[in-house]
C-alpha cells in the first residue's frame, strides 16, 4: 500500500478579490504597523483568507496568518523580484515540492500594483521557504492539543462484554481569537489599538 500526500487544498471563499483589494489597498497600513502586529496575538493570527502554503509529504503547510507574512517580507523569505518592474513581490502563497524542489507563488508588487503568480522561485530554494514556515508554526503556536479523559465503554469476554471505561481522546484548544483583517484595519485607522499580548514562542 502507498501512501499520496498532495498537500494543503485551500478551498474557494466567498468575496475573495474583495478581501484581496482589503488588503493591497491597506498594505501600507499594515506594515507601517508591523510592531503593534507582532506583538499582539490577536493581530499577529489575523487570517488572511487568500494566503496559504502547500506541500506533501511533511507537516506545517496550510493558511499563513498575517504575522507569518510580515515575518517573511521582513527577512526576505517572502520576496520574489517582481516580473515587470524594478520592485520586490510580497509573496503571499506558495506551493511545491520538497522532493524535486519545483515550485510556485504568487504575490503582489506594491511598486507597480501588480497581483503576479510564477513558477519557481528566483529567490531561494523552496526547502528553504518550506522550513521558514515550520518553524513559525512551532515557534508561535495559535492552537494546542491535549488529552481529554471521558467515560465509555469497552467490551470485555467476562462479565456482560461491556462495562464502563474511561479513556482519552485529543482536543484541539485555540489559544488566541484573531481579529478578522477588516477589523483589524478599522482599529489601526481609528488609533484603537489593542494592548500587548504578544504570541507565545516555545
Amino acid at each position: 500500500m502507498s501512501i499520496v500526500s498532495c498537500g494543503y487544498k485551500a478551498s474557494p471563499k466567498q468575496n475573495a478579490e474583495e478581501d484581496f483589494f482589503l488588503f493591497t489597498e491597506n498594505l501600507d497600513l499594515l506594515r507601517a504597523n508591523e510592531k503593534t502586529i507582532l506583538e499582539c496575538a490577536e493581530y499577529f493570527f489575523c487570517d488572511i483568507p487568500f494566503s496559504f502554503c502547500s506541500w506533501p509529504y511533511v507537516d506545517g503547510d496550510g493558511p499563513l496568518c498575517l504575522g507569518f507574512l510580515l515575518l517573511g517580507w521582513r527577512g526576505k523569505q517572502l520576496v520574489e523580484p517582481c516580473p515587470d518592474c524594478a520592485g520586490h513581490c510580497l509573496v503571499t502563497s506558495f506551493a511545491g515540492s520538497p522532493l524535486s524542489g519545483g515550485n510556485s507563488w504568487t504575490g503582489f508588487c506594491s511598486h507597480c500594483n501588480k497581483k503576479h503568480r510564477k513558477n519557481n522561485s528566483a529567490h531561494m530554494p523552496f526547502v528553504e521557504r518550506l522550513r521558514f514556515i515550520v518553524n513559525q508554526r512551532k515557534q508561535y503556536p495559535q492552537t494546542i492539543t491535549r488529552l481529554e479523559e471521558y467515560d465509555a465503554m469497552k467490551f470485555t469476554f467476562a462479565g456482560h462484554g461491556l462495562e464502563p471505561a474511561k479513556k482519552v481522546r485529543p482536543v484541539t484548544i485555540d489559544l488566541y481569537q484573531p481579529v478578522p483583517l477588516a477589523e483589524l484595519i478599522k482599529e489601526l485607522r481609528n488609533g484603537t489599538i489593542r494592548p500587548k499580548n504578544p504570541p507565545k514562542a516555545k
